[in-house]
């Protein structure tokens, strides 16, 4: 998906992607920005945020394991899904900028965090924010000027 959203850009005279572009992924989309870093030669730098490692399917909260369900369409599909959410083995393919942002309350169960890439990936980094929930949103100002920084000086 991100590729083809990298070809559309590229057809445009306003962008220019010729030196790669960034990728900014929050909660599920971390995950999926983690992935795509791993296997998109485009993408030069990646922040993902709040984004799990790994999932687990019976210590889900219901309310998750609920929307899972109805997003895909079926319990057993929903497993499925979960099973597929799983960052083993990613971290040394990514070869760019990885900047991994996580709350420390940012805490639920069945959820094992992206930090652990952030660590793994061999131009990775961490940024925890101690008392930041889901998404860090009650602490924007300890990370996000910050990031938009790191993100800028890695696209040139």
């Amino acid at each position: 998906m991100v590729g083809r959203v990298i070809d559309a850009l590229a057809t445009r005279d306003d962008v220019d992607t010729t030196a790669g572009v960034g990728l900014v992924g929050m909660s599920l989309g971390g995950f999926y920005a983690i992935l795509t870093a791993a296997h998109e030669p485009r993408v030069v730098a990646t922040v993902a945020v709040s984004g799990p490692y790994r999932l687990d399917w019976a210590e889900l909260p219901p309310f998750v394991r609920e929307t899972l369900t109805v997003r895909t369409g079926s319990t057993g599909a929903a497993e499925e899904f979960v099973r597929g959410v799983d960052l083993a083995d990613i971290a040394s393919g990514i070869g760019t900028p990885l900047r991994v942002v996580e709350g420390g309350d940012d805490i639920t169960p069945g959820v094992l965090s992206a930090e652990r890439v952030g660590h793994e990936a061999p131009l990775g980094g961490v940024l925890v924010l101690p008392h930041g929930d889901h998404l860090v949103c009650d602490a924007q100002s300890g990370w996000l000027p910050d990031t938009a920084d790191w993100l800028t000086d890695r696209l040139g």
